[in-house]
């Protein structure tokens, strides 16, 4: 109750948490950080564990606040890790965030596509740090939404190399994200979500879905959805189709000559 309170006065405050046997520092202020103190998504802990290393370049597309920045430093605290996250709220705090640990981190305030440009971000009113905001008008019919102006850049034009796993949460604008990528590289693995059509009346998730499915095709990569409960595995697919259930929204996209790499985790 007293954390709340603080935090709806505006109130500076940093918390102590345990991540991992790893000790850090969350800030929280004007609405910022609260979902910080607590551990969410396990089982990307557990990815990250399987997939990466103290020498893995990492990229992480759509930082939000920070909730994979800080699993990742309390498997590998040294290791490299860059970041894109075009909410000027969330970069604010994640500035707060990084100082706050002294992480060696490079967070870009754009969103990535293939050019330059200036487009929108749809957000929730109330919610600074929306973790549902997207570039996509249309993603959620119905929704009551503001936009605020944001700057694309592609990967190529910041002369950013190679990675060896790059994570993407980015509420619908994927394809671009992975077209961008597809520049500089290859041979990634990618975790993914990608929200569901949930029926085949939602002809426009259904249509960017077909178009990653081709453009994962063209650079010969397998699609695995996530299964989360009772024991993380992948699940290879053929395609990603028609999913009803948001819980199963997850991927990893392997390129096929580095699939004998994760054959423990494959059902």
């Amino acid at each position: 109750m007293i954390k709340r309170v603080l935090n709806k006065l505006g109130i500076y405050k940093e918390y102590k948490i345990q991540l991992n046997q790893q000790a850090f520092k969350i800030p929280v202020f004007h609405g910022m950080g609260l979902n910080n103190l607590g551990e969410n998504e396990p089982w990307m802990s557990a990815l990250l564990k399987a997939f990466g290393s103290e020498n893995t370049r990492f990229l992480d597309v759509g930082v939000n606040i920070g909730q994979t920045l800080l699993k990742w430093k309390s498997i590998y605290p040294n290791a490299n890790y860059i970041g894109f996250e075009p909410n000027p709220n969330c970069i604010n705090y994640l500035e707060r965030l990084i100082s706050a640990n002294q992480f060696e981190a490079k967070i870009y305030p754009y969103g990535i596509d293939v050019s330059p440009d200036i487009k929108e971000l749809f957000v929730l009113p109330n919610d600074k740090t929306d973790s549902s905001a997207s570039m996509i008008h249309s993603f959620r019919p119905g929704e009551n939404r503001q936009s605020i102006s944001i700057e694309t850049i592609s990967l190529k034009e910041l002369e950013l190399q190679e990675f060896d796993l790059v994570k993407i949460d980015v509420e619908g604008a994927e394809l671009m994200v992975l077209k961008s990528l597809f520049e500089i590289c290859t041979d990634a693995t990618i975790i993914c979500e990608i929200l569901p059509a949930y029926t085949k009346e939602n002809k426009e998730r259904l249509a960017r879905q077909e178009e990653i499915e081709k453009l994962l095709q063209q650079f010969n990569y397998d699609i695995y959805r996530i299964i989360k409960h009772p024991k993380l595995q992948l699940h290879k697919l053929d395609s990603i189709g028609i999913n009803p259930d948001i819980n199963s929204s997850d991927y990893v996209f392997i390129p096929s000559s580095k699939r004998t790499n994760y054959l423990n985790f494959v059902r």
